[in-house]
Parts: structure tokens; C-alpha cells; sequence
């Protein structure tokens, strides 16, 4: 795995060993009736260091235990942070959920006559394109006789897939984990700090400073990743400084940025670097790109337009708006 891609996982991860950010998840996007007699007071993590069979140690998985009104549930949370979703996660959930409960079995927490307690399995994925993967095991078996039915292994996941959630389940909400969404869409730095703003008042500065400095740990690695601002915000102590020093350079750094790209582009061998900054540009300032606008930017030979495009970056008022314009550019050199 690339050192910048690692970075960023384990910022994401960081984020989630969290008790109040695991909270605000499960009470914002999971349906009512399965945390209705959860007791987020008493959420725990529990050790997640058990190996997969291949010695490969799973880094993206997370384990949280909670109370319910008469045992514990398990929570298994699975980050995923791959460009297309994993068709066979149910069957990953499964084996997983198998060694969760092997765990706690030699962790002596249970005896023989015992029953195993309850795990609520989610996957958070933010890939750029829609999970169709099954989140049933069972839509993974051939067709086969009734009565082998008993004898088939069942589990489901709960999906939330980030950049599906509907704008209106976002809209006027400020808790964690919906401003950790809304960051991942902001359009411009002006927008990530109008979100800072909102974190601010939910998470002083004298308060959970380790969730100040995981916030701070992903903004550098995944919202301002590849720009100077990405070493800068790495020095912040809490969310307000973070706040503080992106308003005093906001007024400069868009357009900095942008000469400084196209210098980068210059020196790199005109069209390719260009096309390279246009890219690191977009990617900036609106995290996903569809892959067909990937693919036009990487075909498109005219400097011009690849300079023109590269000044509308932060001009545009959407990525669609974009759109339009890298369409006409396009159809203008055909």
C-alpha cells in the first residue's frame, strides 16, 4: 500500500477508535430499532488483533462493545477505502464475526453452556463508485434444495456508503459524523472552514483532544493531501487553530496554488504535467472523480485548454458545472 494512501486509512481509522464519533455514526445513519437499547455510555473497544488465516492482519477493522438492556453487542466496523466495492464482503463479515467470537471465547469471557453474544457488522465505504455488492450472504449461494436451507451459514452487514448518503440526511445536521461526511464533499476551502466553524462549537478546544488531532490527522491526509497546507495543519493542537490558520490563508492559497500548479506543469513536460496538476487540482477540491472525466483529462492534448480548465478548477461552482466545460473543450478540438 502507497505511504500516502496508509496515511490516510489510518487517519480514517484513527477517527473511529473515538467513543463519541462511533456514537454519533450509529445514532445518525443506523435505523432506530437496532441502537434503540444501546447504552453509548458504556461503549468500550475490544483487542481487534486476531490474524485472518493467510497471517495478514486486517488494519481497517474496528471492534466496539456495547451494553444493551440484558447483554452486550459487538459492534464490527470494516473500513473501506478501495475505488470499487468487494463483492464478496458478506463472506468476509462471516469469517470475521467467526473470529470475533473465537476471540472472545479464549479471552475466557464465555463457558461451555454459554450462548455468543450478538454482532452488529457495518461497513463504511466512501469509494467513488455505488456498492452494488450483496450485503446478504445468501444472494451469494447458487440456487439449491430446500432442504439444505438449515444447513447454509447466514449473516448480513449494515452498508452505509458515504457518498450515497442523500443531501437531505446531511442538511442541518452538525454531529461528528456528519461533518466528517460534509468535509469529504466541501467544495472549496471556504466551505471546509464554515464546517470547522460547526466542529468548533460541538468540540472545544480544552475538550477530547485526541479527537482534535485525529480531525486534524485526516484533514492532512485525505482533504488537503499533496498541497503545503497538509504539512502546515499537521502542527495545530485543536480544531480552532486548525480553524484559525486556514482563514488567514484562504484569501491566497486558492489561486497560489493554482500558479504554482501550472509552474509544476511547465517544468514536468507541458501537456503531461499539466494534465498531472489539472487532476491533483480536481481531486482537491472535490475528492471523487468520475472515471470518464479522468480518462478525457488523460486524452486531452491541447495546452491551451488544459490551462483554461486548470484556472476554472476554482472557479466553478460544482464539479458538474466542470463538466460542461471539459465537454466543450473537448468538442471544440474534435
Amino acid at each position: 500500500m502507497p505511504k500516502t494512501s496508509y496515511q490516510h486509512d489510518a487517519a480514517y481509522k484513527n477517527l473511529f477508535t473515538d467513543p463519541e464519533m462511533v456514537a454519533s455514526l450509529l445514532r445518525r445513519f443506523v435505523p432506530a430499532d437496532i441502537v434503540a437499547e444501546m447504552d453509548f455510555s458504556s461503549l468500550e473497544p475490544f483487542p481487534a488483533d486476531h490474524i485472518a488465516e493467510d497471517r495478514r492482519e486486517r488494519r481497517n477493522d474496528i471492534v466496539w462493545r456495547v451494553r444493551l438492556k440484558e447483554s452486550f453487542c459487538y459492534l464490527l466496523f470494516l473500513l473501506e477505502f478501495q475505488s470499487r466495492e468487494d463483492w464478496w464482503m458478506a463472506v468476509r463479515i462471516l469469517a470475521y464475526t467467526a473470529l470475533l467470537w473465537q476471540d472472545i471465547i479464549k479471552a475466557d469471557r464465555l463457558r461451555a453452556g454459554d450462548r455468543l453474544p450478538p454482532v452488529f457488522p457495518l461497513v463504511l465505504y466512501n469509494g467513488g463508485k455505488a456498492w452494488k455488492a450483496p450485503t446478504d450472504l445468501r444472494d451469494l449461494l447458487l440456487p439449491h434444495r430446500q432442504s439444505l436451507n438449515a444447513y447454509q451459514p447466514q449473516q448480513q452487514y449494515f452498508l452505509l456508503d458515504a457518498g450515497r448518503v442523500p443531501e437531505e440526511t446531511l442538511a442541518g445536521n452538525s454531529d461528528l459524523a456528519t461533518l466528517l461526511i460534509r468535509f469529504e464533499r466541501a467544495q472549496d476551502i471556504g466551505g471546509i472552514i464554515h464546517i470547522l466553524t460547526e466542529l468548533c462549537m460541538i468540540l472545544p478546544s480544552s475538550e477530547r483532544l485526541h479527537l482534535h488531532r485525529a480531525f486534524i490527522s485526516w484533514l492532512g491526509s485525505n482533504v488537503f493531501r499533496r498541497t503545503e497546507i497538509s504539512e502546515d495543519i499537521l502542527h495545530c493542537n485543536t480544531i480552532q487553530e486548525a480553524r484559525s490558520m486556514l482563514a488567514d490563508i484562504a484569501p491566497h492559497w486558492e489561486q497560489n496554488f493554482m500558479e504554482k500548479g501550472i509552474a509544476i506543469g511547465k517544468q514536468e513536460g507541458m501537456k503531461e504535467g499539466i494534465r498531472n496538476v489539472l487532476h491533483d487540482l480536481l481531486q482537491n477540491r472535490f475528492s471523487t472523480l468520475p472515471q470518464d472525466m479522468c480518462a478525457s483529462i488523460a486524452n486531452m492534448t491541447d495546452t491551451n485548454a488544459l490551462r483554461m480548465l486548470t484556472r476554472e478548477v476554482y472557479q466553478v461552482e460544482s464539479l458538474e458545472a466542470f463538466q460542461i466545460l471539459l465537454k466543450q473543450a473537448v468538442v471544440s478540438k474534435n
